[in-house]
């Protein structure tokens, strides 16, 4: 929008939902509030708008300037308690949107492409605490403050703002004074010299907070708000003659709702653009917004480089005092984790594995790889190649970490953490069948993914199954919101398939207060490298019993529920995986059971159904019919082991002797699953 040197005292942004759409702005009711406490604003917004350089090129300074945060949590009840982890994730989101990182910068219509800028600022939560202590910056308290808050919270906990972003979250918003109807969603305070903790920071509510957990949107809200504290208007500031200081946002009548590409409320100015509807700081919905401009970026910056403004925030000594200083000493040790970028792999791939410790900087880390090369490494975050030696179908190995300072060593070592796979040597062929009858997983049919790496995963689980004796459990009830905890199925080759549906029984109950569990199914044709999400079952939907305030197990079959998804996209040449994975949201346990992919086959392999083993199951004494006397037969176990070979006889019985389990039973073209009890 033009730069007109209007009054700024907007030193407070509330964002209010507005019926229909998305939210509208409310900032008046604390506008002359602000104005009493400085009477200096505007004066002083004025001045220093005048003092930015808006003609210089903006693409970039190739200088990042990085802001410490304090996240202060005030909950009601556990069920706004979020999680480090989506608190995490929220200053995930907000970096990749200041730095031009975002996935969607794809949706910038090409008429603004050339002002979207990289801001080249970051946000990092805070290593020290005002006390110079270790911290993860973020506080937790618990309140009814929470449930209508507003500066009220601040009362409860901060930390000096001269050091610190503050960024409160809690379970809802009420302006004070306010008669506006609708829900608030965040407000934040433009700098202001001298302003106190009070009048500063940013207060967000909890399902705005990032894009997991109980997050409901991309977090935009906070990206937003961030904004603000950085000194931003509205580019509808005052409507098409007012503005919000930046000659690169078109001028905009009112705020923008939805995602009207349409849109152009204004024509005064030259030349004639429409709406950046793209702009943060305006209120299309969070898909459709994107980016900030060139002279956005000069005014956030300038208020950076302003030591009476956000100035004090960046400079060199302030990064030692909040522990931010890239390779400081931190006077604690090191907490071990890390993270690969894959864990399902096929033999051969190359892995990329990254350091994710927290707490003290380490400054030496030992990796530990078997069954990797190299399988040993001191670098910071290494590549492994993994190659399957063993033979079998797929093969798991550990993974360790130890990571060391002056302070002290802890390690991470996650059991069977990597699974390679051998797409060659599949044992499931246009079938799929699973219970947990007769093996303990991982298995020759599942790998246990546990990105954690804690002790709560998918186990087999012999109570309240829905079929047999078994299933398998995750202890939702102990679980950290948002860890996520996976099975795998092995290679499922689907060549010969004309449709096919994939089916399974879930059992899962929540918790009292609010849960947000997911269940989602998702299918990889590329070895685990890409995985396609094909159904998600959420929330209340997914909750066969509800409010049980302990550890829950199914009772009866009317506990079990039952999906069906269809796969006919995956059928070809390449063999399938399939991903069951559970997001945990706060709710209570959860239990699967009775895995089948029904496939129904294409005209060149129906003779395959004439094939019978009988009995089926057996206690390893069985016959087949369907085959003609001399064909070659061979015999596996479920985790890929060849047990017996032979040719068959007419009208001659099969003796294995194994132990009860799922085992295949195979000769050219065909595959049969034989259950011996």
């Amino acid at each position: 929008m033009q730069k007109y040197i209007l009054s700024p005292i907007l030193a407070v942004f509330i964002l209010l939902s507005a019926p229909l759409f998305g939210q509208k702005c409310g900032h008046d009711v604390l506008e002359e509030e602000v104005k009493r406490l400085y009477p200096n604003l505007s004066a002083d917004e004025a001045e220093f708008i005048s003092t930015v350089n808006f003609d210089a090129p903006h693409n970039t300074e190739a200088v990042v300037h990085t802001i410490p945060v304090v996240v202060h949590i005030i909950y009601d009840t556990q069920s706004d308690n979020i999680s480090d982890k989506q608190v995490r994730d929220a200053i995930i989101g907000l970096n990749e949107d200041y730095r031009r990182l975002n996935a969607d910068t794809s949706n910038t219509r090409s008429i603004f492409q050339g002002v979207a800028a990289d801001c080249e600022i970051e946000f990092q939560l805070a290593k020290l605490d005002p006390q110079g202590n270790c911290t993860t910056a973020i506080t937790r308290t618990q309140s009814a403050l929470s449930v209508g808050a507003n500066n009220n919270v601040k009362g409860l906990i901060s930390w000096p703002n001269s050091k610190y972003l503050n960024i409160w979250v809690v379970n809802s918003i009420t302006l004070s004074g306010s008669s506006s109807t609708g829900t608030v969603l965040g407000y934040a305070y433009k700098p202001n010299p001298g302003q106190n903790t009070t009048y500063d920071g940013i207060v967000i509510r909890h399902d705005r907070m990032g894009r997991i957990g109980t997050g409901t949107s991309l977090g935009r809200t906070l990206t937003h708000e961030a904004g603000h504290y950085l000194g931003l208007d509205h580019p509808f500031k005052g409507g098409c003659f007012a503005g919000d200081n930046c000659a690169d946002t078109p001028p905009v009548l009112e705020a923008s709702y939805g995602c009207n590409t349409n849109a152009n409320t204004c024509s005064n100015d030259s030349p004639n653009k429409p709406d950046m509807i793209e702009n943060y700081m305006d209120y299309a919905d969070d898909n459709c917004v994107n980016l900030f401009t060139d002279d956005q970026r000069a005014i956030m910056r300038s208020n950076l480089a302003n030591v009476a403004r956000r100035g004090y925030l960046i400079s060199a000594t302030n990064a030692q005092t909040t522990g931010i200083e890239p390779g400081m000493a931190l006077p604690c040790a090191p907490q071990a984790n890390f993270k690969a970028n894959q864990t399902v792999i096929c033999n051969g791939t190359t892995v990329q594995f990254t350091d994710m410790s927290t707490s003290g900087n380490a400054t030496n880390w030992s990796w530990y790889f078997p069954g990797g090369t190299p399988s040993t490494s001191t670098a910071q975050n290494p590549t492994v190649t993994y190659s399957n030696a063993s033979g079998k179908t797929f093969k798991n190995y550990d993974v360790g970490l130890t990571v060391t300072n002056a302070i002290g060593t802890t390690q991470s070592y996650i059991d069977g953490y990597m699974s390679v796979h051998m797409p060659n040597s599949t044992i499931w062929a246009n079938n799929f069948n699973s219970g947990f009858e007769f093996n303990t997983i991982p298995n020759g049919t599942w790998h246990v993914e546990n990105s954690e790496g804690d002790n709560i995963k998918w186990e087999r689980n012999s109570f309240n199954s829905f079929e047999g004796d078994f299933s398998v459990k995750l202890d939702n009830y102990n679980n950290e919101p948002d860890n996520t905890d996976a099975l795998v199925t092995n290679f499922i080759n689907v060549n010969r398939a004309a449709a096919m549906n994939f089916s399974f029984r879930y059992a899962v109950a929540s918790k009292p207060g609010f849960a947000m569990d997911k269940l989602n199914v998702s299918v990889s044709q590329d070895c685990g490298e890409t995985w396609e999400s094909v159904r998600t079952l959420l929330g209340p939907l997914l909750y066969a019993a509800t409010n049980k305030p302990n550890p829950w197990n199914p009772t009866s079959s009317s506990n079990w529920r039952k999906v069906t998804v269809g796969l006919d996209d995956y059928i070809g040449n390449q063999p399938i995986m399939i991903k069951v994975e559970f997001i945990s949201g706060g709710g209570n346990n959860a239990f699967l059971d009775a895995f089948n992919l029904d496939v129904t086959l294409d005209q060149e392999e129906l003779s395959a159904n004439s094939i019978t083993i009988f009995p089926n199951p057996s206690n390893g004494l069985f016959q087949v019919e369907g085959l003609p006397a001399g064909t070659a037969y061979r015999i596996f176990s479920i985790d890929g082991r060849e047990i017996q070979q032979g040719t068959l006889a007419l009208d001659a019985s099969l003796q294995v002797n194994a132990s009860p389990g799922y085992y295949i039973f195979q000769t050219e073209g065909v595959r049969k699953q034989l259950i011996i009890q």
